[in-house]
């Protein structure tokens, strides 16, 4: 169990660490869950993105799976924030969910003062 726990420590600190690279200087995207899995008790949602016309995609951990409610999250769309430099690395953010285009608009509008949280 201890062990368990240590391994969880440090992938929750290695995962940090690249999310602090993402937000520093972060564009903005609508991010699509399109599928899940769970492999060992951990739920990981599947994204798409567009930045340019080009489809991106990518991974969210969310904590344990197969309780029962993952098939409600696909099709929803939330925030991403990707690197600049590199869309490949990105975040998709459940703080913000995305209802159409215009709410994104608002959104991305807000973070020239007050950018996203992790």
């Amino acid at each position: 169990m201890k062990r368990t726990i240590l391994i969880s420590l440090i992938f929750i600190a290695l995962f940090s660490c690249n999310k602090d690279e993402i937000y520093d200087d972060g564009g903005y995207a609508i991010g699509t869950i399109n599928t899940y899995t769970s492999v060992m008790g951990v739920l990981t949602y599947h994204y798409e993105f567009k930045v340019e016309k080009k489809t991106y995609r990518g991974d969210k951990k969310s904590g344990i799976g197969n309780s029962g409610g993952e098939n409600r999250m696909l099709g929803r769309q939330y925030l991403v924030v990707y690197k600049r430099t590199d869309p490949n690395k990105s975040d998709l953010n459940f703080r913000y969910p995305i209802t159409d285009e215009q709410q994104f608009n608002d959104l991305v509008e807000g973070f020239k003062d007050n950018p996203p949280k992790q």
